[in-house]
């Protein structure tokens, strides 16, 4: 049989990551392989796969909850004993699986080439993270892929809930914002020119009439300029966006922002600790867990090396309670994952977090949307009404030198 070379993820006897080639028959014989070497495969990809996994900057892309669909109609004919193959086979050709079409044809003969479900999962990266593979794997071995995979689409629907009230509370005061930046480029574009002549022939003009008659005069003669280079940023945001660069940085400065910091705490760590309660609850050693975990919540170089360095610390014996403090958890996160490790319920533990943090995140964004509205409509009214109040004091004085 011809080998075939595969790009894999594994962690070494000692915890570290490792990354290289093995040419293999296939997906599972590469992950045997692996074993054989001692190491514990994270993600087992065909190169060929991995370099179209890389996808356009601009592309069809495939909804998340569409994918939770796909699992939790897979999840339900399994546990009614349909087996994977024939379950499969429904899906694709009774059900509109609409873009999902190839995905499921795709894993449907992976597994009759002999694949494994996981190894299948593994050729979507984008679409199953490593730590839900590693889940699906852990099941398979243990005989519980029905159970698991009905978690699975719970957490995943847990997830897309989170996710939708942070996108929509923050997208409140983001229309808000554009909103007032039109408002302004229009009145200062569009009205403003209207009293120059008058107010400039008149020679009485104070400060903030120089001002706004300057930036009005910059925005009409450069309005062609800057809706060009606005094009340009938008077209960048696009692609780091795609790139994953966007986020990092989003909730790099999220966390210096006063109104706004508690917001990305309390998500990674809601995130986490629900994430860590399904993994242990399911049968993934913990290092492994948090590894996992944190690639998956996690951006940037720093953010690598803390869960490297927890997931060490917990191969070489270390507390529970010592990893998440290099993890950066806050204190009532690390105080009450601790309590679970010593009384061996950590994944009951993990679950009271998530809770908690989660509620939290909803009050802080409860908290913003309801300061944001007032402050949006003061801005433009002082702003607006600022202007409004120097041109026609201007006009009134002509007024009082005509009589």
């Amino acid at each position: 049989m011809a080998s075939t070379a595969f790009a894999y993820k594994a962690l070494n006897g000692a915890g570290r990551l490792e990354l290289g080639r093995i040419d293999a028959s296939d997906s599972d014989d590469a992950i045997q392989k692996l074993g054989a070497r001692g190491l514990i495969p994270v993600s087992v990809e065909e190169e060929a796969q991995q370099s179209a996994a890389r996808a356009p900057i601009f592309t069809t892309r495939i909804p998340l909850a569409a994918v939770t669909q796909l699992l939790s109609d897979l999840s339900i004919m399994l546990n009614a004993g349909i087996r994977i193959d024939e379950a499969l086979a429904i899906m694709e050709k009774e059900f509109d699986s609409g873009k999902l079409e190839p995905v499921v044809t795709r894993i449907r003969t992976d597994l009759a080439s002999g694949k494994s479900f996981s190894s299948a999962l593994e050729a979507w990266p984008a679409l199953f993270p490593a730590f839900q593979v590693a889940m699906v794997r852990v099941a398979e071995s243990s005989g519980k892929l029905p159970t698991l995979l009905s978690r699975i689409v719970e957490e995943r629907q847990n997830f897309e809930a989170l996710q939708s009230k942070v996108k929509s509370a923050l997208r409140y005061p983001a229309v808000l914002f554009a909103g007032t930046i039109c408002v302004l480029v229009f009145f200062m574009v569009g009205v403003v020119p209207q009293f120059e002549p008058m107010i400039v022939q008149g020679g009485d003009t104070d400060t903030m009439m120089v001002v706004m008659f300057g930036v009005s005069n910059f925005l009409s003669s450069y309005g062609l300029e800057l809706l060009l280079a606005l094009a340009v940023v938008v077209l960048l945001l696009v692609v780091a966006a795609r790139r994953g660069l966007l986020w990092a940085w989003l909730w790099g400065s999220a966390k210096k922002l006063p109104l706004v910091s508690e917001i990305p705490g309390s998500y990674r760590t809601g995130r986490f600790a629900r994430l860590l309660g399904i993994m242990v609850e399911t049968g993934v050693a913990v290092p492994l867990a948090f590894k996992l975990i944190s690639d998956t919540i996690d951006h940037g170089e720093a953010a690598r090396v803390r869960a490297q360095q927890a997931s060490d610390a917990l191969r070489q014996g270390n507390r529970l309670g010592h990893a998440l403090e290099i993890l950066q958890l806050p204190p009532l996160a690390v105080r009450m994952l601790r309590l679970g490790e010593q009384s061996g319920e950590l994944a009951s533990l993990s679950y009271r977090v998530a809770d908690f943090y989660e509620v939290r995140l909803e009050r802080s964004l409860s908290r913003i949307v309801g300061l944001v509205g007032p402050a949006a409509v003061a801005t433009i009214s002082i702003l607006i009404g600022g202007m409004i109040v120097s041109i026609m004091s201007t006009l009134m004085s002509f007024n009082d030198m005509v009589r």
